[in-house]
């Protein structure tokens, strides 16, 4: 049964949903017509970042776009910042399907700018592309509430379209809830990774309306603690409601060259067509202000439904599946079933099997590294997966097997009943939305103890009931992890499947020659799948390394930089070396080899107003570089305006990298900016203008050839030429 419910999840989960020709009815989302519009949108397949002529060409097809669709598009133009000083001129596109009299607006979003290194045909022209769609679909509808969709600029800088979208206040009337929807890769389910805080008064819509649920609240209780933002980082700073959609399969795409029209996959377009729609439709007509405080409990069963519960439930619902147990365990220890010292080396053996787990998972990580350390997601991991599946059941069966032969099969089982018991407890004060996959598990647990002590049902049952509950709750962990974590996920997917393998283990344990037979199976085939995958390549051209090359003019040196030193690289006079820039918190490796001086116009800082504690100064790229930065150092962080904009007094969870002391303005999109600076003390002012252009100049073209042989893209700002120049102002 557990194979069979290992089966059904692969089918389901891959299988996908069935595509819409071009001449489906006008009511249902046809991925057709959407990757038709996307191709409309991205005819060039060029990168488009902010402050490019591409970018501006993109902007006006997307406003073609809607009006071919019946609507009356709107630019919104405007500067957005963020708190840590990144700004830009954005231009976002709005159109809108007015509701009824009623004042509550949806929001339907996504972003149109790319990346400097790629087109961003999935991040996130999909999501573009979805919408249109989606807005083509319910035109001729009326609901209750007004539907407002919202594409934004700016978002890979730093999610500027909507920071300057939350300072508009006049857009922002009546606007209740969001639909946002991202892509980290061109392939794989939508999922709903995120929702807003206090979702309690969303999920049930979420539940009932989405046809292919792909969500769970452990998405939302990770995310939550990543160093990773979208554009609903914002809005839910303002206080919307919202649910954010992405995919993440084929990750090497992301942020490069690969991520163009030919990689998008239809099968993902209709996943993210047909939930956005319905949950356009469900929320347009849902009353859209939050009427809770509280979080849901929630996860999808085989992308067929969800099930949710309160999240003030779940302490209780742990502590009475506790007590059950504890109950059925003092019963079964006085029948003579089970002894107090066998149901604690039950328990013993639960937590040894997951430290087991981590061990082996983690020595299987190193062995696999050995081939190419830098190869975080490698090109074919089914082997790495394998290795770390088998691996956590072998864990998990092995240790299972020293515990029933010293304790016996219900002492054991009533211990790992306890262990999974008291982890919900333990998840649900700190982790709540992790909890389920431990407190459904251990209420299977709960009853098949209670039905063994009041009606003498089987255990070997209640086990196998168990696993089936435990393989639907968290093997698809052991496929998604890989996908979200590359390499470093095998260790967590060793440890998940070998908590997953507790429900079943202490019964295959008990069988001595079948166990003996499974484990020796499992130990070789993980070593085999080791071994594949040392010998597959680790990068290939649809899989490939990332790696930028940079021509770095500090007014002292000239010289080629690449993140990484490879023999292609090493042949052209490249070396690698460290680094250690000022302004940064640590030192870092690098490739270079020297440059020839090019005829390159310096960036320039000029103060134009000094008064006490307050500088003026006029940053310019006099080579009209699509992006200018000041870098300097204050003791004490300095007020700053950009363009006479304030910045935002609430920051997004990206992390800084300056050292103690500095502090940087970068503007992007604009060849020059008036940067007010409002110090807490008199002081001189060390600090450094750079600016950075998008592409190489012709002198690189040994370097280019070089990167491309070492099987390499570009990737993220992608090669570019940076100048600095210190200045004291």
């Amino acid at each position: 049964m557990v194979l069979a419910a290992i089966l059904a999840i692969l089918l389901t989960r891959l299988s996908g949903p069935r595509l819409q020709p071009a001449d489906a009815p006008d009511t249902v989302f046809s991925s057709a017509r959407a990757v038709q519009a996307l191709h409309d949108l991205l005819i060039n397949d060029a990168p488009h970042p902010v402050g490019t002529a591409a970018h501006d060409a993109v902007l006006a097809r997307l406003v073609t776009s809607f009006q071919e669709r019946g609507y009356q598009p709107e630019v919104r133009r405007g500067f957005g910042c963020t708190a840590d000083a990144v700004c830009a001129p954005v231009a976002n596109v709005v159109a809108e399907l007015p509701g009824d009299t009623r004042t509550e607006t949806l929001l339907v979003t996504a972003h149109y700018d790319s990346v400097p290194a790629g087109p961003g045909a999935s991040d996130d022209g999909v999501g573009v592309a979805v919408i249109l769609e989606v807005a083509r679909a319910v035109r001729h509808e009326r609901f209750r509430n007004t539907i407002r969709f919202l594409i934004t600029d700016g978002e890979e800088a730093g999610l500027l379209g909507a920071e300057a979208i939350a300072r508009d206040s006049q857009f922002l009337r009546g606007v209740a809830a969001v639909i946002n929807i991202e892509n980290r890769g061109t392939s794989g389910s939508s999922f709903m990774f995120e929702t807003s805080p206090h979702n309690r008064s969303i999920i049930p819509v979420v539940a009932c309306a989405m046809p292919r649920p792909s969500t769970s609240s452990l998405f939302y209780e990770v995310y939550r603690l990543l160093p990773n933002d979208t554009d609903l980082t914002v809005f839910k700073r303002l206080g919307l409601a919202g649910i954010n959609f992405a995919a993440i399969g084929h990750v090497a795409h992301y942020h490069t060259l690969l991520d163009s029209l030919e990689h998008v996959q239809p099968a993902l377009v209709q996943d993210h067509g047909e939930h956005v729609l319905a949950m356009t439709r469900a929320f347009a007509n849902a009353a859209l202000r939050q009427s809770s405080n509280d979080n849901a409990i929630f996860f999808d069963v085989f992308s067929v439904f969800m099930l949710w519960w309160p999240q003030r439930w779940t302490t209780l619902i742990a502590v009475i599946v506790l007590i059950v147990l504890i109950l059925g365990a003092l019963g079964r220890i006085r029948s003579g079933n089970a002894t107090a010292r066998g149901i604690t080396i039950g328990m013993m053996s639960f937590f040894v099997s997951i430290l087991a787990a981590v061990a082996a998972g983690a020595l299987a990580a190193w062995l696999i590294a050995l081939r190419s350390p830098a190869a975080i997601w490698a090109t074919q991991p089914g082997p790495s997966i394998a290795a770390a599946w088998l691996t956590g059941i072998t864990c998990a069966v092995v240790v299972a097997a020293f515990a029933v032969t010293r304790a016996g099969f219900e002492a054991v089982f009533i211990g790992h009943a306890i262990c999974w018991s008291a982890l919900g407890i333990v998840l649900a004060q700190g982790l709540p939305g992790v909890s389920y996959i431990a407190i459904v598990p251990a209420a299977a647990f709960a009853l098949a103890v209670a039905s063994s002590e009041l009606a003498g049902a089987d255990l070997a049952i209640g086990s196998i009931i168990c696993a089936v509950i435990g393989a639907i709750l968290l093997f698809p962990f052991g496929l998604l992890f890989y996908d979200a974590f590359g390499r470093a996920a095998i260790v967590v997917i060793a440890a998940v499947l070998a908590l997953a393998s507790t429900t079943f283990a202490p019964l295959i344990a008990r069988e001595v020659q079948a166990r003996r037979t499974a484990v020796s199976s499992m130990i070789l085939i993980a070593l085999i799948c080791i071994a594949i995958q040392l010998v597959i390549p680790p990068f290939t051209r649809e899989s490939p390394r990332r790696l930028n090359v940079r021509y770095v003019d500090d007014g002292d040196h000239m010289e080629w930089q690449a993140d990484a030193l490879t023999p292609p690289l090493r042949k052209v006079s490249f070396d690698q070396r460290v680094i250690r820039q000022p302004w940064l918190w640590s030192q870092s490796t690098i490739a270079a080899a020297p440059a020839p001086r090019l005829s390159l116009a310096e960036p320039e800082a000029r103060v134009i107003m000094r008064e006490p504690r307050h500088l003026v100064v006029r940053i310019r790229s006099r080579r009209r570089a699509q992006r200018i930065a000041l870098t300097l150092h204050s003791t004490r962080a300095p007020v700053v305006r950009v363009n006479g904009m304030s910045l935002p007094s609430e920051g997004q969870k990206t992390r800084s990298v300056l050292a103690p002391g500095w502090h940087r303005v970068v503007v992007c999109g604009v060849a020059e900016a008036t940067i007010d600076l409002y110090l807490q003390q008199d002081e001189a002012i060390d600090a450094y203008v750079s600016d950075y252009s998008y592409g190489l100049p012709p002198e690189a073209a040994n370097v280019v050839r070089a990167r491309d042989a070492s099987v390499a893209v570009p990737s993220n700002d992608g090669d570019g030429i940076l100048m600095i120049r210190r200045v004291r102002l």
